[in-house]
């Protein structure tokens, strides 16, 4: 194994004594075989080959491409391998709610994030089985941590899932990334058009770790488009009525700031005059 933290043995209970198994050991006989080799389409196993070959990887998505199952699986199959330095699975997501406020949870740090854990939760059970999910957290095989904890914290052979991260800022996300140590893996996903605490998509941690980490080694980026959703097709025709058409733009409900700026900009640019039609219809087609 190279630099990191080496496997501790585990005490393991026998008919005839104490038999110490590396912790890696008690993760292969808990899950003694890798995942169904099933990918719904062809950005699935590409995204699935970023994540194996990285030892970061940056993904965007909308709802229903499979970002999360493929993510989640990566890391169990990473995990079982009984020739990878991983030993634990760290699951991270912003505690932040989707426009609903739940208000102050009960409960030690753990059973605060247990809803926002919940869909990776999920994941896992249809992944591993809930009885396998339950054995690997007993032996700290898998481990939920709170970003607002992270600092000072050094992430060694470990496979580290961070979802949501479009609710994440630039800080938060640099943080994140600079938690990794040796022999480890970070997963960071999540969707532009789904943000929550944010008034831009460009002011996320998302936005700005996908434009600064396009071109550096190590680090793969991987962009899922509405064309890539595997789910039920109605998500992709939800997807579309929730995206802003200019041709609904209309004298009643247009941004003047914006018109005046299209206004100037085209006057300028084209040294000619614009009656009120033409700057619509100009407008229209740059929002």
């Amino acid at each position: 194994m190279a630099r990191g933290t080496k496997a501790k043995p585990f005490p393991t209970p026998t008919g005839e004594g104490v038999v110490r198994r590396t912790k890696k050991e008690l993760i292969c006989s808990i899950v003694s075989k890798k995942t169904k080799e099933k990918f719904l389409s062809d950005s699935q196993r590409e995204y699935y080959n970023k994540l194996t070959t990285n030892q970061i990887t940056i993904c965007s998505g909308p709802a229903g491409v499979g970002k999360s199952y493929i993510a989640m699986k990566a890391a169990v199959d990473l995990l079982v391998d009984p020739t990878t330095p991983y030993e634990k699975i760290i699951i991270v997501r912003p505690a932040v709610e989707a426009e609903e406020k739940l208000g102050s949870l009960p409960g030690g740090v753990e059973e605060k994030l247990d809803p926002y854990i919940f869909p990776s939760y999920y994941l896992l059970n249809k992944i591993i089985g809930k009885e396998s999910r339950e054995k690997l957290k007993e032996i700290e095989a898998i481990e939920v941590f709170a970003l607002a904890y992270m600092r000072g914290m050094n992430i060694d052979n470990s496979i580290l899932i961070f979802e949501e991260a479009q609710n994440s800022t630039p800080s938060q996300m640099k943080l994140l990334l600079t938690r990794i140590g040796f022999n480890s893996k970070f997963f960071i996903s999540g969707d532009l058009e789904q943000f929550d605490r944010h008034k831009d998509k460009t002011q996320t941690g998302l936005w700005d770790s996908l434009q600064k980490f396009q071109k550096m080694d190590d680090i793969g980026v991987f962009e899922f488009n509405p064309e890539d959703i595997v789910r039920n097709p109605l998500i992709s025709r939800i997807l579309e009525k929730h995206k802003f058409k200019a041709s609904d733009v209309t004298s009643t409900n247009i941004d003047f700031k914006l018109l005046f700026t299209a206004y100037f900009c085209f006057a300028i640019n084209k040294l000619i005059d614009l009656d009120d039609e033409e700057v619509l219809a100009e407008f229209n087609k740059i929002v």
